[in-house]
């Protein structure tokens, strides 16, 4: 992995800037040495360009990623041979003085690092933090919540999720964890938001499939009436999925939706893109 990260950096960042993490690199498998090695994870900023990223097009993984990040997670990379005392030290020294750059960098390095157990307890922490960066390395585009959080610690990010609008279809694991306990607080978010007049994401909806009681029943009927088209295709969706026979009635009137679900046209996924991009034209104009 930190081979493919530091060739997506040759490509896109300047050659000194790469020799030297190179170097780093090297240096540290040789000796691997705590305070040298602090000084090059914040050291990143004076060597690599602030404002270059990879374009989205680049990775599965990293594209879109800025160089501080790419750099900052390779040299991470090196504390994972490390003995378990010296990497848990070593992590959360470094967690406790980053910077909001340094920190999504860690949080960002999680899949990819030994001790699930003893580093869990910090991303948990990192989903309170109030800005959008830190709590989008965690939550997006990561394996590890999926993989090491307990049921409540996943259903508070998600939760989180949709209280400041984030992209569910972004969270790695979302169809697998789905839970009861989830699939109820939607339930009970939905039914305030109506209550005040407002809405919830369509693409919250996903976690209730599998557990289709009265309650989310109407809920789900609800939103198969909606005039909003992403409602409905949500509705066509879970009602695609139920075996519980209690939306077998909404059918008739999701047709073309449902149309669009067997030719493949409509996912999750899609329907959550769809709904990303037009909020980044939003923010556009």
């Amino acid at each position: 992995m930190r081979e493919k990260i530091l060739n997506l950096l040759s490509e896109n960042a300047s050659p000194d800037a790469v020799a030297w993490l190179r170097e780093t690199i090297s240096s540290q498998e040789a000796a691997f040495e705590k305070r040298p090695f602090y000084y090059a994870f914040s050291g990143v900023s004076r060597h690599f360009d602030k404002a270059g990223r990879l374009p989205a097009d680049a990775d599965e993984v990293f594209g879109g990623w800025d160089q501080y990040r790419l750099a900052r997670v390779a040299l991470l990379l090196l504390l994972a041979p490390q003995g378990k005392e010296v990497f848990v030290e070593t992590f959360h020294a470094i967690l406790n003085t980053a910077d909001l750059r340094e920190q999504v960098a860690l949080f960002s390095a999680l899949p990819w690092l030994p001790h699930p157990e003893d580093i869990r307890e910090a991303a948990v922490d990192g989903l309170r933090s109030n800005i959008v960066d830190i709590y989008d390395s965690i939550a997006l585009d990561n394996a590890f919540p999926a993989r090491h959080f307990s049921d409540d610690a996943w259903n508070q990010m998600v939760l989180k999720a949709i209280f400041i609008t984030r992209p569910l279809h972004r969270i790695v694991g979302i169809a697998d964890r789905k839970n009861q306990r989830l699939a109820e607080a939607i339930s009970d978010l939905a039914h305030e938001r109506w209550a005040a007049g407002r809405t919830i994401t369509p693409e919250a909806w996903q976690n209730c499939e599998g557990f289709i009681n009265e309650r989310l029943a109407h809920d789900i009927t609800r939103i198969s009436e909606s005039e909003i088209p992403d409602d409905r295709a949500a509705a066509a969706l879970v009602t695609s999925t139920d075996r519980s026979g209690k939306l077998e009635n909404l059918r008739d009137s999701l047709v073309a939706e449902l149309s669009h679900i067997q030719s493949g046209a409509l996912t999750w996924k899609s329907l959550g893109q769809s709904m990303e991009e037009k909020l980044v034209r939003k923010s556009l104009t």
